[in-house]
């Protein structure tokens, strides 16, 4: 998976949060595909991005919650 840093800093702009918000945000979005799902048909798009959502706000609390120091969180 490759990720433009450019496109996304121009997304982020965009959206209205950060460049690293968005990268995030499009390597869960590609990790999701790769991983077989899609966002086609709107029970696909309801699960896809609700699962996206939920990743996120975990990761986000996670970051939020300085865990980076200790082994034994990993």
């Amino acid at each position: 998976m490759i990720i433009c840093p450019q496109v996304a800093e121009r997304q982020a702009r965009k959206a209205g949060h950060s460049t690293e918000a968005e990268i995030d945000l499009l390597c869960t979005h590609g990790i999701l595909h790769l991983l077989g799902y899609d966002h086609a048909e709107p029970d696909e798009h309801k699960e896809m991005f609700g699962l996206q959502a939920e990743i996120l706000s975990a990761w986000c609390e996670r970051e939020s919650a300085g865990s980076g120091g200790d082994e034994s969180d990993r």
